[in-house]
């Protein structure tokens, strides 16, 4: 069996159709077809179930597994042998929460232009919830966000998320408290992010422990919008690390402490396959963020 036949094979799945795994690796479905076919005859049982979408049959199901860990041997083998060779090249895909991607991309940047600079970085921003999904799908090769509760990640804590409290006016009721408690933030208005955000669960999730909750909560995904949404006595909460608007007013609430590491997140079947130049981005990453 060839590597194209494998690739072939993991596409089809991914894509869920052989017309469409034809056009995500601009084949002929003929082409498609034929890798399948000589796939299934040197394996000795069938893939797929016949009929339009690419279900796998049980044996299918087993060696999509051992298809998995054969690519990402060959894709490691090539990284080692582009680096022997000097000239490393490739790409590197890293997710990151808004929060940390202001301070870490500077450092991946000038690390992979004075170090290694064919290769290219893609570099995806979203929640913690968006960035695990990725990690599954193997849309990522790993990244900086909060722990995630899905058993095939690994998790390596390197701080913990501090959250800020904003407001925009410097008359705001909440200013002129000497101390502020988190019970008497709950009357206001609230921005925030979306409920799938890893720092919104953990707020909420603070705020149950109390026996408590916002009364009006506005949900916005978009993290760096928050500081200009912020309105009247409305009071915006945001990861520590977002850009604030020359309006913001920030303040600091009594006790709040709603525990959020967070660190490096990547899949545990692909770490011991990641390439040098990805291991070396990693460790950059954790000094960075010390």
């Amino acid at each position: 069996m060839e590597i194209k036949e494998l690739l072939t094979f993991k596409t089809i799945v991914e894509e869920g159709t052989f017309s469409h795994a034809a056009k995500k690796l601009n084949y002929a479905q003929s082409t498609v077809t034929t890798h399948i076919k000589k796939l299934e005859k040197e394996l000795g049982f069938l893939l797929f179930e016949r009929g339009w979408d690419a279900r796998l049959t049980e044996e299918g199901a087993l060696f999509l597994e051992e298809v998995d860990s054969l690519l990402m041997h060959w894709d490691y083998s090539i990284a080692q042998a582009q680096r022997i060779s000097k000239e490393e090249k490739g790409t590197v895909k890293i997710g990151l929460t808004e929060s940390v991607a202001k301070k870490l991309i500077p450092f991946i940047l000038n690390y992979l232009n004075n170090v290694k600079p064919h290769i290219h970085c893609d570099f995806v921003i979203g929640n913690t919830a968006l960035l695990s999904e990725m990690l599954e799908q193997n849309k990522l090769d790993f990244a900086v966000c909060g722990n995630s509760k899905n058993s095939s990640l690994h998790f390596i804590p390197l701080g913990k998320e501090q959250i800020e409290f904003i407001v925009n006016d410097p008359e705001h009721p909440i200013l002129k408290k000497e101390s502020v408690e988190i019970f008497e933030i709950i009357e206001y208005p609230i921005l925030i992010g979306e409920n799938s955000c890893y720092y919104s669960q953990s707020v909420n999730a603070f705020l149950a422990e109390n026996h408590l909750s916002f009364k009006t909560v506005y949900n916005c995904s978009a993290l760096h919008l928050i500081p200009q949404m912020v309105f009247g006595h409305a009071i915006g909460i945001i990861p520590k690390g977002t850009s604030l608007e020359e309006s913001n007013i920030s303040f600091k609430v009594n006790g709040f402490d709603p525990k959020m590491p967070i660190g490096l997140l990547y899949s545990s079947k692909k770490r011991n396959y990641l390439s040098q130049t990805k291991q070396q981005i990693m460790k950059v990453i954790e000094s960075s963020m010390k």
